[in-house]
Formats: structure tokens, sequence, C-alpha cells
């Protein structure tokens, strides 16, 4: 219960059950047979590099309604190795398709069948659509997997595209980052000291805004004092910002406002602070000429 089986499990079984077993593995793509003293019948299995999954053959056309046939002849293990390989190489492959994919969570509705992105698009498709007399304002939420070369969705981004440079809030305070708790560069604004742009964006003044255009007109009066600073420039945290180029900044958060998530590589958020920084990498820039 608490070991995993291995090469002298392999062994065990061919002897126990007097057959050679060939084992296609995916790491090597190359056979390997353990056999019994006398083996009577070959049997394939496929080796993933976490699991063994038996290989079996098909049953003839004419054999309607066969099971798969899990015991082969004995010179099978020398006439089919290579097709064993094959089916290694494919997997492979999959796999490596599946790495690529990314995954998105929508909003299903049960009266049409509609996808939309969130509870508020839900609520506005029920409004703007007609649906039966009988729709009761059912949804459900599904996953939408995207391959690569997929376009992502409005208003989402790929934090590992070239394109982008992501950053991160809880990244060390003293290290030399674009994150909000950065202490390198303490800065005034509206006659208050701040010793991060956290501290400024969470003070009350910020968070008690009414609207969240307030907040981050805020946000951007707050990233505009930081990098405008003495400190900014002595740190080399205006030159690092500086260094981004066009890059989209994307600040990542579980704040879903100030940052984006990305889980199952698809990022979710309004990234205020990130855009925040953008404007003033673009005034840095114009006034540097």
């Amino acid at each position: 219960e608490t070991h995993w089986g291995g090469e002298p499990e392999i062994l065990m079984l061919a002897q126990h059950y007097n057959v050679q077993i060939v084992l296609a593995s995916c790491e090597t793509l190359r056979c390997s047979t353990y056999s019994a003293d006398a083996p009577t019948a070959s049997v394939f299995v496929l080796y993933t590099g976490q699991h063994y999954d038996p290989l079996v053959g098909q049953p003839a056309a004419s054999d309607a309604g066969a099971s798969p046939l899990r015991r082969l002849p004995l010179d099978a293990g020398v006439r089919l190795a290579a097709s064993a390989i094959e089916i290694a190489r494919a997997h492979n492959a999959e796999a490596e398709r599946r790495k690529l994919e990314r995954r998105v969570k929508r909003i299903k509705c049960g009266g049409g069948g509609a996808i939309v992105a969130d509870n508020a698009a839900f609520q506005a498709h029920c409004t703007e659509v007609e649906h039966d007399d009988d729709f009761t304002y059912e949804c459900e939420q599904v996953e939408l997997v995207l391959g690569e070369g997929d376009e992502l969705p409005d208003g989402h981004v790929d934090l590992e595209s070239e394109g982008v440079h992501a950053f991160y809030n809880a990244l060390s305070s003293e290290a030399l980052s674009l994150s909000m708790r950065c202490t390198l560069a303490p800065f005034e604004l509206d006659g208050k000291r701040y010793p991060t742009l956290e501290a400024a964006i969470t003070a009350d003044a910020v968070a008690d805004l009414p609207s969240s255009e307030q907040r981050a007109a805020a946000v951007l009066s707050a990233v505009r004092a930081q990098y405008a600073s003495e400190a900014a420039e002595g740190s080399g945290l205006a030159a690092h910002l500086l260094a981004t180029g066009d890059k989209l900044l994307a600040c990542v958060d579980l704040n879903p406002w100030l940052g984006i998530q990305a889980g199952d590589g698809i990022s979710t958020g309004e990234n205020r602070l990130g855009k925040a920084l953008m404007a003033v990498r673009d005034e840095l820039r114009a006034a540097r000429g």
C-alpha cells in the first residue's frame, strides 16, 4: 500500500503468469523484456514515467464482439516491439500538447446554453435575451480548454508571453522590483510620508473611496509620487520601470481589482496597479525625451 512497483515486481509477475512482459518505455523509447523461464505468451506494458498501462491487441475484424487480446503469441514480443514504441511516442506527443493547454472558468446558461464570462455577465444575459416561460435562471460553471495557438479570451493575459513583464507583490520588500511592498523608495503624498506604495494604496483615504475609478485615480497618484521621488532615482527603481520597455506590466496579486491571478495559465483580474505603472512609465519616458 505504501510502495510503488518496479522492475522486481514486473519480473515476479512474468514468472508467476509464465509470460514474457515487454515493457515499452516513454522515457527511453526502447523495449525491455522480463521473461519467465519458459514463457507461453507475450504481454505488452507501456511505462509512462509514472504509471504502467497495459497494451492490448485488436481482435480480427471477423471476431465481432471479441475481447481485446491481452496475451499475445510469444513471437509478438519481437514483431510488435516497433509498434509499442510508436505508441510511446504518441503518448509523449499528447503529454506535450496537454502541457500547453490553458483553462478558463465560464458560466453556462441553463436556458439556452450561452457561455458568458461571469455572474454579472449572466445577469445581463438574462435581462437582454428572451428565454422560455419555464426558465428558472439556472446556470452552471464550465471549464473551457484552450490549446496552443488559441487566442485568449478578451481581457486575459498570457503571463509567460515575451511581451509581458509579470511582477509579484509577494516578493521580498528589500528586492528591487515593481512590487507595491518594495521599501527602496519611500515618498511623500499630500503631506504624508509612506514607506511603500502598499501603505499609500491601502490607506483609509483610498480604500473608502466610493467608486472603482476614484480608487484607480488614487493609485495612479501614489505611483506618480513614488516614481518622482529622489529615492526612486537613487535606488534604481525608476530605471527598473523604464527598462521594461513597452511590455505589458502584469501585477500578480490575490486582489482581483489591484492585480491579476493566473490559475491554470489564464489570467483574470483588472490589473489596476499594472495599468498605473504603465501610465507612469509613459510619463517618465516622455519627460526624459
